[in-house]
């Protein structure tokens, strides 16, 4: 089994389309190389094509499954701290989201990369999270330049989901 020699913290964020796309390449590449990669969600209620495609792909996407979206996003987080040590890749996805609604704060991220192993590498995606850049080694914020939403286009299947 293949292993990182250096796991680092990333940030995928701002208002720009790309972010969860950006980790899922992420997630692709390493699972070729066979590192052992975990993806947990936060705010995807909806069942979305990359659920079908990560099994073919070999990548394990987790959604919580408990009543109320603050249940889910300990749920979550309870994931996190349980599998950080037992992932190569760990992918905490629309945490910004969980975090803007209040569910996790900057102390429960903080204690996560407390546990995290020189080896892992943590991705976290979402809006938002640039109060979190002191904590992290790469910050990468999309920002829309264009889009062809504003010109009334709505997502498209396939594309935006």
């Amino acid at each position: 089994m293949a292993s990182l020699e250096v796991g680092k913290v990333q940030i995928y964020t701002g208002d720009g389309k790309g972010k969860t796309t950006a980790a899922l390449g992420l997630a692709l590449r390493a699972t070729g190389y066979g590192l052992n990669v975990l993806i947990l969600q936060f705010a995807k209620k909806l069942h979305c094509a990359e659920h079908d495609a990560a099994p073919r792909l070999g990548l394990r996407i987790v959604q919580a499954d408990r009543d109320t979206p603050e249940a889910c996003a300990e749920q979550i987080m309870e994931l996190a701290r349980e599998q950080i040590s037992q992932v190569d890749v760990l992918i905490l996805d629309e945490l910004g989201e969980a975090m803007r609604r209040g569910f996790v704060t900057r102390e429960d991220v903080e204690g996560l990369i407390a546990l995290k192993p020189a080896t892992t590498e943590l991705v976290l995606t979402g809006r938002g999270l640039l109060p979190l850049a002191d904590l992290a080694d790469l910050v990468t914020e999309m920002r829309p330049v264009k889009h062809y939403f504003d010109e009334g286009l709505l997502a498209r299947q396939g594309i935006e989901y």
